[in-house]
């Protein structure tokens, strides 16, 4: 079963064109389309990095091989970059995808 998101494609889109192009605030653009500025940030962080593209929505939740996992933590436990920086890096939607990959990589064991 697919998602549907709640703001489409097109106004994420505009939205950080709006934002790039400085015609408004996080906070401005955010609350006219009725998203945290945070999850703008988000999106403009994507638009950055990846382009366009890598807003659009998904049909299915992606898989990833335990290489895949294993070089994006490693690069992140490296310094190679907050966990934003190295999810926008490997295309991980989420940085708690890849806090949750950290955990199972680097787990804390009491003594």
């Amino acid at each position: 079963m697919g998602r549907k998101s709640k703001i489409s494609y097109e106004e994420k889109i505009k939205a950080c064109e709006d934002y790039i192009g400085g015609k408004g605030s996080t906070s401005q653009i955010a609350t006219d389309i009725g998203v945290s500025p945070k999850e703008l940030r988000t999106w403009v962080n994507k638009y950055r990095t990846n382009g366009p593209e890598s807003l659009m929505p998904k049909l299915q939740n992606s898989s990833y091989t335990k290489e895949f996992k294993v070089k994006a933590v490693e690069d992140y436990l490296s310094g190679g970059g907050s966990l934003n920086d190295i999810c926008n890096k490997y295309q991980i939607p989420s940085h708690h995808t890849l806090r949750n990959w950290i955990a199972k990589y680097n787990p804390i064991f009491d003594t």
